[in-house]
């Protein structure tokens, strides 16, 4: 499904006036599980409050030690700057499939917990390997975002 809304968004499609509404609504579907608030890796570890919303009001708990796993990797700066949850999304810059994670603070931390180096300042690209050992890390202060 992910390969026909990447592959029409590139390349179109012979239904020129059709594909727009379909991506969007799919994307849309796709996407619904996003955070409606997010908060700073501080206040989850402070509070004791280690929940946040989602748009179709559900709510989701990051795990304690997730969020000390996060504590220890992170600088009081990061601490301060990294908000939950974090946002993986596709990169269809890539040729190959592949993921990123934008933000400096984001970025910056996600390389630090998978070892890869930052393909830029703000953006560290994710193969399918690296998205499975972040998600065993910290699968619950993740949220996957599907994007054109």
């Amino acid at each position: 499904m992910l390969c026909l809304i990447v592959y029409t968004i590139r390349y179109g499609s012979r239904y020129r006036g059709m594909e727009k509404t379909v991506v969007e609504n799919m994307l849309a579907d796709l996407n619904r599980n996003l955070a409606s608030g997010k908060r700073t890796l501080e206040e989850f570890h402070d509070s004791g409050d280690r929940t946040f919303k989602v748009r179709d009001g559900t709510s989701v708990e990051i795990p304690m030690d997730q969020i000390e796993f996060l504590w220890n990797v992170c600088d009081d700066s990061e601490r301060i700057r990294l908000r939950l949850p974090i946002y993986v999304s596709t990169d269809i810059s890539s040729d190959t499939g592949a993921w990123k994670v934008e933000g400096r603070t984001e970025a910056a931390v996600v390389s630090k917990v998978i070892g890869r180096k930052m393909y830029r300042d703000d953006m560290v690209r994710l193969y399918y390997p690296d998205l499975k050992e972040l998600k065993s890390r910290i699968g619950d202060a993740l949220m996957m975002v599907f994007t054109p």
